[in-house]
């Protein structure tokens, strides 16, 4: 069967009319028109373009994990607009930032990363002279609030969250998070097996492809245990709990968190960085020395495990009065 052939059965079948019509009748019709079966790419070419741009940045040298995260960014963006890139508006990119704040209920610093994912891909097929103009020249960078975003938790509020979960796996999850200082990557990757329970560490693979080994506290390794005992299967460290058992994403983690909070009734946006900031801020104000935190945390500059963990002016008193007043 011919395109054009194909294309008569499809609207005979597809919709009917009351007056008898046969498939010669539109192929007849049809006769003197050059019929082109349409693929997906050629409707859209933004897949196209995202897998050229993932290319180019594989070639400037940004690590795997990078790349995943620019491509599951871009595939959402692609799935949600019907048109080529060249013909996407700036209205198109704030409708998009609209949904994924209102419908997907992204925090701020999730809807930075993907205008900042939008800004870094449609920037270059400007340069590149795929589109003529930017789609994204206007749209602005949110203002936020990184001071109050890197506020750690206190002691109080982190017993509300742990009296606030629900099963063992809330309650591992929230230990494991807050006691090993992991990003949300780091554990969403780590299987039941790469732990050492008797030891309570795990060697973790972080930005860069660069494994560290972390450590996690006696509390987590017992709501660890019995999270095993009691869940039904699967391979991951944290899995889902309906067959077949696979490892919760990164989404999922962050969904778990989001809720536990909310039955604490906690005012602040809890997620799974504010657990490894409070993990950073609670150790360097209790003493321990900032560089082996750094290692902890697999962080290449010390002065970024500074911004992370703050010390407050009570800690440094006690310090100042500790090492020097005393002399």
């Amino acid at each position: 069967m011919n395109a054009k052939t194909e294309l008569a059965h499809r609207i005979c079948t597809t919709f009917p009319v009351s007056t008898p019509i046969t498939v010669e009748a539109v192929t007849a019709i049809l006769k003197d028109y050059i019929i082109i079966k349409d693929s997906d790419d050629q409707r859209s070419d933004l897949n196209r373009r995202i897998k050229y741009y993932l290319g180019a940045k594989r070639i400037d040298g940004l690590s795997e994990r990078t790349l995943k995260n620019y491509k599951n960014n871009l595939e959402m963006f692609a799935e949600r607009m019907n048109k080529s890139a060249a013909k996407i508006t700036t209205d198109d990119i704030r409708g998009y930032i609209g949904y994924l704040a209102e419908s997907r209920h992204l925090a701020e610093t999730s809807l930075q990363t993907h205008i900042n994912t939008l800004r870094a891909f449609f920037g270059w097929l400007h340069i590149e002279e795929k589109i003529k103009k930017n789609p994204m020249s206007k749209i602005k960078s949110l203002k936020l609030d990184k001071k109050g975003a890197r506020q750690a938790l206190t002691v109080e509020e982190l017993e509300r969250l742990r009296d606030a979960c629900q099963g063992y796996r809330e309650k591992a999850l929230v230990e494991f998070l807050v006691s090993s200082g992991c990003r949300l990557s780091e554990v969403a990757q780590l299987n039941v097996s790469d732990l050492d329970l008797i030891g309570r560490t795990v060697r973790v693979t972080g930005k860069g492809d660069k494994d560290r080994q972390v450590y996690f506290s006696v509390r987590a390794r017992l709501m660890v245990q019995e999270y095993m005992v009691s869940r039904k299967g699967g391979t991951g460290l944290f899995v889902s709990s309906k067959s077949p058992y696979e490892p919760l994403k990164p989404r999922a983690i962050q969904r778990i968190i989001r809720a536990i909070s909310e039955r604490a009734g906690l005012e602040k946006h809890v997620h799974p960085h504010l657990l490894r900031h409070t993990f950073a801020t609670h150790a360097l104000n209790g003493g321990m020395d900032v560089t082996v935190i750094q290692k902890l945390l697999g962080h290449e500059d010390v002065s970024t495990t500074q911004i992370y963990a703050e010390m407050s002016d009570e800690t440094i008193k006690h310090q100042y009065n500790k090492y020097v007043a005393a002399n």
